[in-house]
């Protein structure tokens, strides 16, 4: 007597291109985008060639899911939006163990993030998706910055969106670096929030090395 059929498990189609991201996503961090192939994203998710290019037609649309689904990715590794009735420095501490976190976890979307700047150059989509992520990230920060401003917190004469530039253009020097690359993350971070702090605010959390307070980040 033959064998009863197994009923194939049904898969959503933003479910599929979910897997078909992080796949593509592996791949890119193991091997570069250079040699990034559909057809291999296809074996890597468990799917025939076909399958994939019904979900992605092409290599562009690949890597134009890949830009997409690694901006996603790091918006939801981000802590809770700015807020005025929360500690200045707490959320910029917060927002910097964040990405610090995505780089030691996560390293396939900072691989994957310095792979597509290159190209970005010549491709619109992923330039607009790349660009979009770098805008909001800094703009959390100047936003950051100015309520500590305005708290205290922070020098009376720092201007918010320059300072943002430097935390981020600073700490995004990182991501190339994997994680074995992050010995001086919060060394330099600690250096960059000091140059913030308002006059008689002194540096009461730990410097990098000391055991840090309850409720610091690191």
């Amino acid at each position: 007597m033959k064998g009863t059929p197994q009923k194939q498990t049904y898969i959503r189609s933003d479910e599929r291109r979910a897997m078909i991201a992080v796949a593509a996503r592996q791949l890119v961090h193991e091997k570069g985008i250079a040699a990034l192939r559909t057809r291999d994203v296809a074996d890597r998710v468990g799917i025939n060639i076909s399958t994939l290019h019904f979900h992605v037609p092409s290599k562009a649309d690949l890597l134009h899911l890949v830009a997409q689904s690694s901006r996603d990715a790091f918006l939801d590794l981000l802590p809770p939006p700015p807020d005025p009735g929360r500690d200045a420095r707490a959320m910029l501490r917060a927002e910097a163990a964040a990405y610090h976190d995505s780089l030691r976890d996560h390293p396939d979307l900072a691989a994957c993030y310095a792979q597509l700047v290159q190209i970005a150059a010549t491709d619109p989509a992923i330039a607009d998706a790349l660009h979009g992520f770098t805008q909001g990230w800094c703009q959390r920060h100047a936003e950051i910055i100015a309520i500590g401003r305005r708290q205290g917190v922070f020098r009376a004469d720092v201007e918010p969106l320059p300072a943002a530039l430097m935390v981020t253009g600073a700490l995004s020097a990182f991501g190339p670096r994997g994680p074995g690359g992050l010995a001086l993350f919060w060394p330099v971070f600690d250096e960059i929030e000091r140059a913030l702090l308002a006059p008689g605010h002194g540096f009461p959390f730990p410097r990098t090395g000391a055991a840090a307070p309850e409720g610091d980040p690191r």
